[in-house]
């Protein structure tokens, strides 16, 4: 509001007429306009209303822009005649009035080159009308799946399955974010906390939708098991679930941004299977939590931590590769051999193609 207040205040001392002329005008409808849809995009949580309001104010912008080149090239030509002395000043008032503004406006789109550059304006306004829609869709899906995520609690189904301690075969997911500690001591607790609940919630929809059960979030690290219940196909489906949040992470990251949190750059996944040692613990507050230990989760996280040394995001040990499809394996290739604790022999690790 303070830019058609400073206009109208220098017209008036300009001089002893006080003409409502096409900017004074324009200005303050312009200013009215976009500061009514600013708030309504604001206030309103329906993504169609969202979609609608950043539509408008978009369109209102393209508009003023074009309305200020036709203003500032009308100016320019009624200068000039009144300069040359073939229009008073009562002629250079009215062709600057609102009484003027659709006959100016005619005349000023007749030639070719105003055409383009209406069109071109357009143009850029209906790019920039899709990109804020694809930003609002992306946020509002991200907003519909994310929340505070709770501590892993396992299903009564689940807690049946495991019992009070045994041995089983199961896939390990093990991830962490690269450089979180730098991030965390430079960021401050708010923002670090702001993070990784977006990261957190993001993990918790990505494993549960492959069908895997979260054992643990410390610090920026994600502990995920799959096959607890003896499903077949664990290591499939825990390979679907890294490749599946990798195809997600460029989603966060634009969430991250849009939010003003700090930003992440890479991540570290590693997949191992084998052997643990799973039972249900029962803490003093009386909430159980099913434990998995063993060298199996000790060894997918020596993957995870190798990713930094192969410039990899995910590495998968040959455990977890060989029982994969054969069109999972298709999406690997072997980046070389690793000395893994608990082993005597070199064992061979597979990277994304």
């Amino acid at each position: 509001m303070m830019t058609p207040l400073g206009y109208s205040i220098m017209q008036a001392l300009a001089g002893p007429v006080f003409p409502l002329d096409m900017a004074n005008f324009f200005l303050w409808v312009t200013a009215l306009y976009l500061g009514g849809i600013q708030a309504i995009a604001l206030m309103v949580h329906s993504k169609w209303l969202k979609r609608t309001a950043e539509t408008f104010l978009t369109l209102g912008t393209v508009f003023t822009f074009i309305f200020f080149y036709f203003y500032l090239n009308l100016r320019i030509l009624s200068s000039h005649l009144y300069e040359a002395g073939e229009l008073g000043y009562m002629g250079l008032i009215h062709a600057l009035s609102m009484k003027n503004l659709v006959p100016a406006f005619i005349e000023f789109a007749s030639p070719l080159q105003h055409i383009f550059f209406m069109f071109g304006a357009l143009m850029f306004g209906l790019f920039q009308i899709s990109d804020k829609i694809k930003q609002i869709s992306l946020k509002t899906r991200l907003d519909s799946v994310y929340a505070v995520v709770a501590p892993p609690c396992p299903g009564e189904e689940l807690r049946k399955a495991v019992g009070k301690g045994e041995r089983r075969d199961v896939a390990i997911l093990y991830a962490d974010l690269w450089n979180f500690t730098p991030i965390a001591e430079k960021e401050g607790p708010t923002a670090t906390m702001g993070l990784l609940n977006r990261y957190y919630a993001l993990w918790d929809i990505v494993v549960r939708r492959n069908h895997g059960n979260i054992d643990q979030f410390v610090g920026d690290s994600v502990i995920a098991v799959f096959g607890l219940i003896g499903e077949k196909d664990a290591c499939e489906t825990a390979v679907a679930c890294a490749l599946d949040f990798l195809k997600e992470f460029p989603s966060l990251q634009a969430d991250l941004a849009d939010r003003r949190l700090p930003l992440v750059k890479h991540i570290g996944i590693g997949v191992h299977a084998g052997k643990v040692a799973i039972g249900e613990l029962s803490a003093a507050s009386g909430q159980p939590r099913v434990a998995v230990i063993g060298e199996t989760v000790n060894t997918a996280a020596r993957l995870d931590s190798l990713c930094r040394e192969f410039k990899q995001e995910l590495l998968i040990s040959q455990t977890a590769y060989k029982p994969l499809s054969l069109e999972m394996q298709s999406h690997f290739q072997p980046m070389g051999e690793v000395l893994v604790r608990g082993k005597n022999q070199l064992q061979a690790v597979y990277g994304r193609k």
